[in-house]
């Protein structure tokens, strides 16, 4: 099974209608629901983006079926790909007809002057020749820029398009229609605006190839037409060609460029068609004093299938290598796609991990099932242990976690009792994703900190095996981070309380991190309340998340994400 691009913006949206839901029942009904597809699922041999794909599917189903006829219009996927595909009919129409018109009237021949060859040449063959050159130097340079495809000018013009003006002509049309603002289409319009936007940074890459090749559709038709007006102007009317020039030019001279240009098919073309010899060529040239009256009917018409053929060399197969190269592009970067990205990855183990409680309430053994222990090389001496129940004073000395063989876990009830509505679901314990946590020497204590762990555990699936306290340096900090304890953690998790506003220290603390050690690692800002509270969650509404969504949206980086404890 493969991934479409609509596919993954289906994806995208699903995973974040599962994301609102805030209340313990619905939470345990999403968990439920995705470890049953899994179930279902003969999953042996797939892979993780097998079983995304597998999901999706599911989900389409349940969201067809919930929102009736209209559901398939409404998911961003198929509106992305209606688009797309009427974008690309639109475009190869009016090319082809652009390309016909021109062509049509430059053709134009009453008798009294012939068709300017070399005039014929720069527009319908050089100009598509060059343009498609440059096209390939300015991709060949993206593939070799060290900065990456964010900052080349014919990304920025494809990034344009798609994420501002793309929006603003979604609003003009919705406009024009004179419909009610209010209603619930022009709610999804915003919606579907909002996703676009808030995909730039995250996807902007994969909707490169798929605007290359529209441009490229435009060009290859509007060669198509060029080439059609012209072999129907010859076909059904006496087209004379000459070439004149106040230059020095000789036919001998004219005749080598000639040869240059058919150079690509004068192997197997036939000589007559190949081009025009030197006395075909010499008896086209046009002296405005002397008039075409003593030119040749033959050499007037021996230009066309020079010109025809190169049209279809330089102009219309060109397009076509490109656009079956981008099509390559599109599929390989789609191929390589990164499915284990924390969204996904989520999913993933929900789907794989025993059915368990992701609420807030907590029991006194759920509490005790993980213990922190210190490493050898930081284990305080023996005067320090009455401070174990605190984080270290200073930063730098990280606390592992590890399973407490002492544990015991309450018991759980089967699938069979939770397969069906997800109410009731009894918590095993699973073996989440590992990840590693920052947490401010200064804020949080250990009762707090191990809150927010089992917290970490049951919403995001997150096994924390070690947590760091730091300083909020950006000089010292990143030096902690060592490479034994980055070791297949995926995300780094820095707690934040949701009050304090995202300064521009802040910001530029987490740039320094994600530029730094976490380069190609995931970097959550994970937003609580403060330590002291009884409940940490954050409401989703809340405006001091939206202030921290948009400051770190604005940092340009996909893979740092700002979370939030659910209440």
């Amino acid at each position: 099974m493969t991934f479409h691009l609509a596919d993954i913006m289906d994806l995208e949206y699903l995973l974040a209608l599962d994301e609102q839901v805030d209340t313990p029942e619905q939470t345990r009904a999403v968990a439920a629901r995705d470890r049953d597809i899994f179930r279902q699922l003969d999953a042996a041999d797939m892979s993780d983006a097998d079983l995304l794909l597998s999901w999706l599917s599911f989900r389409k189903l349940v969201f067809f079926d919930q929102a009736g006829h209209k559901g398939q219009a409404r998911l961003p996927g198929r509106v992305y790909a209606g688009l797309w595909r009427w974008m690309a009919y639109g475009l190869a129409f009016f090319g082809g007809l652009a390309g016909l018109a021109l062509s049509y009237t430059f053709l134009a021949y009453h008798g009294v002057r012939p068709v300017n060859v070399a005039l014929f040449l720069s527009i319908f063959i050089l100009v598509p020749a060059v343009l498609f050159l440059v096209t390939l130097a300015g991709l060949v340079i993206r593939r070799f820029r060290r900065s990456g495809p964010g900052h080349g000018v014919f990304y920025t013009l494809v990034s344009g398009f798609l994420f501002r003006m793309l929006p603003r002509l979604l609003e003009k049309i919705w406009a024009r229609t004179g419909k009610v603002e209010t209603g619930k289409d022009k709610a999804f319009l915003d919606e579907v605006i909002f996703f676009i936007n808030s995909k730039k940074n995250a996807y902007g890459f994969l909707f490169f190839w798929p605007v290359v090749i529209l441009v490229s559709v435009f060009a290859l038709f509007f060669s198509f037409g060029a080439l059609g007006g012209t072999l129907f102007r010859v076909a059904v009317s006496d087209v004379a060609f000459g070439w004149q020039s106040t230059l020095a030019a000789t036919p001998s001279v004219v005749h080598d460029l000639v040869s240059l240009v058919s150079f690509p098919w004068a192997a197997w073309v036939p000589d007559y068609l190949s081009g025009p010899t030197p006395a075909q060529i010499e008896g086209s040239r046009i002296i405005l004093k002397q008039g075409i009256a003593s030119l040749s009917t033959g050499d007037l018409v021996s230009w066309w299938p020079f010109l025809c053929l190169g049209m279809v060399f330089y102009a219309v197969l060109p397009r076509l290598v490109l656009i079956a190269g981008a099509v390559a592009a599109q599929r390989m970067c789609l191929h390589r796609f990164d499915f284990h990205q924390p969204r996904f990855r989520r999913l993933l183990v929900r789907m794989k991990s025993p059915v368990m409680d992701i609420g807030f309430t907590e029991t006194s053994g759920d509490l005790h099932a993980f213990k922190p222990v210190q490493p050898q090389e930081h284990r305080p001496r023996q005067k320090h242990q009455d401070h174990q129940d605190h984080l270290p004073d200073h930063p730098g000395h990280a606390i592992h976690y590890t399973a407490d063989s002492n544990a015991q876990p309450r018991q759980n009830k089967t699938e069979n009792q939770v397969s069906g509505t997800g109410a009731g679901v009894a918590a095993d314990m699973v073996i989440g994703t590992p990840a590693v946590v920052l947490a401010p020497a200064s804020i949080w204590d250990k009762d707090a900190l191990d809150r927010i762990l089992q917290l970490l555990r049951r919403q995001f699936l997150l096994d924390v095996h070690t947590v760091i306290p730091i300083a909020l340096d950006p000089d010292t900090d990143p030096g902690l981070l060592t490479p034994a304890i980055l070791d297949g953690a995926d995300p780094v998790v820095l707690l934040q309380e949701v009050w304090q506003p995202p300064i521009r220290g802040l910001l530029h603390y987490l740039v320094q991190l994600k530029q730094g050690v976490l380069h190609d690692k995931n970097l959550w800002v994970l937003l609580t309340r403060a330590p002291e509270e009884e409940n940490p969650g954050v409401a989703d509404g809340d405006m001091d998340f939206t202030v921290w969504q948009t400051s770190v949206g604005k940092l340009g980086y996909p893979d740092i994400l700002v979370e939030r404890i659910r209440p």
